[in-house]
């Protein structure tokens, strides 16, 4: 079980000590939202962000494209230091054909979905995959209620990977707490994406991060 920070819920004023607080906690993922405005209204970080990242941190960051034509920024996300890339499946027309673009460079292939979305068309790219983020939350802003109902796509999302016997992993994103938290990873979430419900609920992150930790290790059947 792997914890994906959520930059986009730390302060901004105080990016760097954030990131070095987390990292000496030992943090496994920075989550990186990149929003254009039009499939979500909404802005987050950038190109910069990510780039000044990668100069202080060696922790692998992972990017959540939400926007309606995600082809043109991976070329962008990848020179500025992006290791997993996701977009979403509701915006594309050609999955497999930006799954490969990604992997072309080396980074993590992945496919974001809404809870509303369902995972049927997910098999037909699963050979391109290295994950899926599945949204507990409508993207693009924090602070939301996690959907209880989209806790058994989870379960057949793990079913479908395991007996095709893929290495892929599962991203749950959208206010994860423990309560939520425990609910995802005994649904089969390999990674957790955590924001203000977790992590970033006051200034003392790093603290926070070993808490929801420990509390999740020792609560979950897995």
């Amino acid at each position: 079980m792997k914890i994906s920070a959520s930059l986009m819920c730390a302060d901004i004023f105080n990016l760097e000590k954030d990131i070095k607080k987390l990292d000496n906690a030992d943090i496994d993922l920075w989550h990186i939202d990149i929003m254009d405005g039009n499939y979500v209204p909404n802005i987050a970080l950038n190109f910069n962000h990510i780039e000044k990242i990668k100069q202080i941190s060696n922790t692998d960051i992972e990017v959540h494209v939400m926007a309606e034509k995600p082809d043109r920024y991976i070329e962008k996300l990848v020179k500025a230091g992006a290791d997993y890339i996701s977009v979403h499946l509701e915006t594309i027309k050609f999955p497999n054909r930006i799954l490969n673009l990604i992997k072309s460079y080396n980074a993590k292939a992945g496919l974001a979905i809404n809870p509303g979305t369902g995972i049927e068309d997910i098999k037909y790219y699963i050979d391109a995959l290295d994950y899926v983020l599945i949204m507990t939350v409508e993207p693009g802003f924090a602070g939301q209620k996690y959907i209880d109902t989209v806790v058994p796509k989870i379960v057949e999302l793990k079913r479908m990977i395991d007996q095709q016997n893929k290495n892929i992993e599962i991203i749950v994103d959208g206010n994860i707490n423990i309560e939520n938290g425990l609910k995802s990873i005994n649904a089969g979430a390999d990674i957790l994406v955590a924001g203000t419900s977790s992590v970033f609920k006051n200034s003392e992150i790093d603290k926070n991060l070993v808490e929801f930790r420990e509390k999740l290790k020792v609560k979950s059947n897995v």
